[in-house]
């Protein structure tokens, strides 16, 4: 089926969004400048100032006889200036469609510059619907470069989504810590701290968009990779935290859980009665994978779900079972040509999506939410956060004032 709605993004985008974020590592996008320029530009927000992001920049005749020389001498340039350990090269399409020899400049460059290691993933047109695997392959980009390790006894390992989830993981690493768990994050904000991933017994994915990282692990490093569920919203949460201390033996770490049910149960009911006095039907379209998290918090809080997955692998179709069963949400499994005509369809009275939607939601005068800006949507207390200022962007008052815009301006 052809990819017709211009939600589902480019795979490149989220590569520079990731790789950007971890100290030690510069990625290289190796394109035209169209393209450098427009995902420099649009992951300004979620990368911290002072990483560098690297690009070739290939030109006209380049794109006719090949960028390979180009390629060399940026690898050269960003190796005298900023000396990382890692350059990971984003492919995108034109090279790709070019032929250029990636593999074959890695190589050579390695020799000319001994220490350095240098990586290449494939994006854009090989990944036209799934924003998310330019963060999947990106990490295994990454797992490339490291050394198999020795393993801690009884360590156990978390593995985020994207780059976002660099530093962002807390809610879940800090009761495992608690309960005496040794454990290492991948995303890390620091190369080094991501490498130790390797020294960890069992793996726990902690979202969508791990499974060819995961794969990687349990094949390379032969690590024990196990997918709970994602530990967003209060079931959710005490669900993975849950299995976690069954397969750990962990008997402290079920305390841990008891407790945090026990402080977050009045408030989760609180925010339950109050969209129950005005019902909510969401619509979630693509994003990076956290229309499944985002739903799933707001599900549980009593709301009618809608979803669009950016993914469809293994670890999603786990996931939704558990969404479907559990909350009741609905999945849009067809493709669609506009944001539009899924309004026109489901009728929502909220909508989560991306900048490029807000011209067909707003003008509809729906309460939108910009889907890229909700990450490390983990543990209770974002859960709850969540449902307490969702309410005041989408309650009653707001949402009768847009429809008084509506009926004055919308043109009835």
């Amino acid at each position: 089926m052809p990819i017709k709605n211009y939600e589902h993004g480019c795979s490149t985008t989220q590569a520079l969004a990731t790789l950007g974020k971890v100290e030690g590592v510069i990625p290289l996008l190796h394109g035209p400048q169209t393209c450098m320029y427009q995902n420099q530009m649009s992951t300004l927000y979620c990368r911290p100032a002072h990483l560098i992001t690297a690009g070739t920049l290939v030109s006209k005749s380049e794109v006719i006889f090949g960028g390979d020389e180009s390629l060399k001498e940026q690898i050269r340039n960003v190796h005298a200036k900023y000396d990382p350990k890692i350059i990971v090269i984003i492919n995108t399409c034109i090279p790709q469609m070019n032929g250029d020899d990636v593999e074959g400049v890695i190589i050579e460059m390695e020799r000319e510059l001994p220490g350095l290691r240098i990586r290449t993933l494939n994006t854009g047109l090989n990944y036209t619907d799934a924003l998310l695997r330019g963060s999947d392959e990106s990490w295994v980009a990454i797992l490339k470069a490291l050394d198999k390790t020795d393993k801690d006894p009884g360590s156990v390992g978390l593995v985020g989504r994207s780059g976002q989830d660099a530093d962002n993981m807390g809610a879940i690493d800090t009761l495992l810590r608690r309960a005496g768990l040794n454990t290492h994050l991948f995303p890390a904000s620091h190369l080094d701290e991501m490498s130790q991933i390797t020294r960890a017994e069992r793996v726990y994915p902690m979202h969508l968009g791990s499974y060819a990282t995961c794969n990687y692990m349990a094949d390379e490093f032969e690590q024990d990779v196990q997918f709970i569920e994602i530990p967003s919203g209060i079931e959710g949460t005490s669900n993975f935290l849950r299995a976690v201390a069954d397969n750990e033996n962990c008997q402290k770490l079920h305390d841990l859980v008891d407790e945090e049910e026990a402080r977050v149960k009045p408030e989760f009911e609180k925010i339950r009665a109050k969209f129950a006095d005005d019902k909510i039907r969401m619509l979630l379209v693509s994003g990076p994978a956290n229309e499944m998290s985002l739903g799933k918090i707001v599900a549980e809080f009593g709301a009618e779900v809608f979803v669009v997955p950016s993914m469809k692998d293994k670890f999603y179709k786990q996931e939704r079972a558990i969404m479907e069963e559990r909350y009741g949400v609905k999945f849009i499994d067809e493709d669609f040509d506009s944001v539009d005509d899924l309004i026109d369809e489901i009728q929502p009275n909220v909508i989560a999506n991306e900048w490029q939607a807000e011209t067909e939601s707003s003008a509809r005068m729906i309460p939108s939410f910009c889907i890229f800006f909700y990450l490390a949507d983990y543990g209770y207390d974002y859960a709850l956060n969540f449902g307490n200022n969702f309410r005041k962007v989408t309650g009653k008052g707001v949402w009768n004032h847009w429809r008084d815009m509506q009926d004055r301006y919308g043109g009835h």
